[in-house]
């Protein structure tokens, strides 16, 4: 029997990132830029920038004069070598150079005419270069602390405590970011520092975040970053005391990525069919959508409900590139779910068609979502795992079992959930079948009894959701289910709905033997 893993503190020594205490140290950390990229560079170096320019001299901007070469470099190369919040950081980097040197202002690339569309970033280094500017060193709020993005509770109470003290307000995106980051697994002692360093709505709100029983409790001058809070505390609660604010307008699916999904079907020539996995858009009046014939949307524009957009609002028009993904993933690693909804919506469609971006795509969401070491809630994320267990490509299904193996040691997913989002997509037909057969052969079973145990938890919710017209390789996914059933001791089928559907297939002789096996 297999001992169940403890989740381990989002917040612990190990995962500290590096601290940049002074010019010396900020100047090796640019240099490091130059070598590598970890995920949270250019959060630590905004961050970095703002607090310590007021200390840089002459010869330090000599020292830097590497760096900012550098800069250039990545301006000049391809699309296809870097990442857009590469030339994000390096663009940055060229206008920092500009302002300590006093050299004539440089001609912007035409690369830049797409940050528009990476606004969380954008405007994160916007507000940077202002503070820098105005030699303001009041710290971001959402700079991380610990790996891969998760900022201590205590540290926030901290940094919002010194904008009360003196008077002035956070940047509503800074903030929202900062509480999309927070770790929320042990609050106890932040809990307890709010109550003593803050006041007012700062203290309400974060209190409000913090405390699993706490309300709402106003005033509710900061109406973006409080819906932020909602959304990160419980996306799937509607609180009364918000009912007001524009955001509440807007189908909470768009918010919460918890969009739902179907599976078309098209007949072509030849008799040959086409399956499209794809969403289901809810009408909301600020969600643009036009319907292909079929009945799925083959274009859907999203637009922010308020001069002050919420941060999931704008993640609606990021493109998805596979060097960015994993750091807008960590803009919001307590509610990535949308991250998941755009996933579908923009790249997974057709099971047959061999995309090799989507595989490196949702290898990077993946390995990401991993480490974030969440429990995995809501329709979306169990949709977009299950469409990583029917995926073409190989890595991606490892990497999805792998996945799948960790949650059920920590307890972190619901796998009759998980087993009827399965059966449904299964039972159009989606992906071939010998997918996921060969996957708990290859993969899943015999991990632990207490695997085999889940899993066969999982392949009776699934089964349950198929059709009574045996889909085609049916008597495979039985025959995986049998020697499951083996390996738990033959456990016998009493769950009612799949009895009804093994009676019906069993008139089929080829599922005979392998139905009368379970019973």
């Amino acid at each position: 029997m297999m001992d169940r893993m403890e989740k381990e503190p989002l917040i612990q020594e190990g995962r500290r990132l590096p601290d940049v205490a002074d010019v010396d140290g900020l100047v090796s950390f640019m240099g490091r830029l130059t070598e590598e990229q970890e995920s949270f560079y250019l959060d630590l170096l905004l961050a970095s920038l703002v607090r310590l320019h007021p200390f840089i001299k002459s010869d330090d901007v000599k020292r830097m004069m590497p760096v900012f070469e550098w800069a250039g470099t990545v301006m000049e190369m391809p699309e296809s070598e870097t990442g857009e919040l590469d030339v994000l950081a390096a663009s940055f980097l060229l206008d920092y150079a500009q302002m300590l040197t006093g050299s004539e202002r440089r001609v912007k690339s035409s690369k830049q005419q797409s940050f528009q569309d990476y606004k969380p970033y954008l405007d994160l280094v916007k507000l940077a270069f202002n503070r820098i500017k105005d030699y303001n060193t009041l710290p971001l709020l959402s700079t991380p602390t610990h790996r891969p993005a998760w900022i201590d509770p205590s540290v926030l109470v901290s940094r919002l405590s010194a904008y009360q003290k003196k008077r002035i307000k956070p940047d509503s995106l800074d903030f929202q970011i900062a509480l999309s980051r927070v770790a929320l697994d042990d609050t106890e002692e932040a809990i307890r520092l709010a109550e003593q360093e803050l006041a007012g709505e700062y203290r309400e709100l974060l209190l409000f975040l913090f405390k699993p029983e706490a309300r709402p409790n106003g005033p509710f001058t900061f109406q973006a970053v409080w819906m932020t809070a909602a959304l990160v505390k419980s996306p799937d609660t509607v609180y009364d005391e918000f009912k007001d604010f524009p955001y509440s307008a807007v189908n909470r699916a768009y918010l919460t990525g918890d969009i739902p999904c179907d599976v078309f079907t098209f007949e072509k020539p030849f008799g040959k069919v086409d399956r499209i996995l794809q969403l289901i858009p809810p009408a909301s009046k600020n969600v643009a959508i036009k319907w292909r014939f079929g009945g799925y949307a083959l274009y859907m524009a999203y637009r922010p409900c308020s001069r002050i957009p919420l941060l999931v609002e704008t993640f609606w028009k990021v493109p998805l590139r596979e060097k960015d993904l994993k750091r807008f993933l960590l803009l919001s690693p307590n509610a990535p779910r949308i991250w998941l909804a755009l996933l579908v919506r923009d790249r997974v469609r057709d099971a047959y068609w061999n995309d090799l971006e989507l595989a490196r795509l949702n290898l990077v969401a993946l390995d990401t979502l991993r480490e974030l070491d969440l429990e995995w809630r809501g329709g979306m994320a169990l949709t977009y795992l299950a469409v990583c267990l029917l995926s073409i490509d190989r890595p991606v299904r490892l990497c999805a079992a792998n996945l799948w193996g960790e949650l059920v040691e920590k307890d972190l997913i619901d796998n009759v959930a998980l087993g009827r989002v399965l059966g449904k997509i299964q039972a159009l037909e989606w992906a071939p079948a010998q997918r996921i057969s060969g996957l708990v052969v290859e993969m899943l079973i015999n991990r632990s009894s207490f695997h085999n145990k889940e899993l066969s938890v999982l392949f009776v919710s699934f089964l349950s959701c198929l059709p009574e017209n045996p889909v085609k390789d049916l008597k495979r996914l039985l025959e995986v289910f049998a020697e499951l059933q083996t390996v738990n001791n033959w456990p016998k089928v009493t769950y009612a709905p799949l009895l009804c559907l093994l009676e019906t297939w069993k008139k089929n002789s080829k599922l005979t033997e392998v139905i009368e096996s379970l019973y």
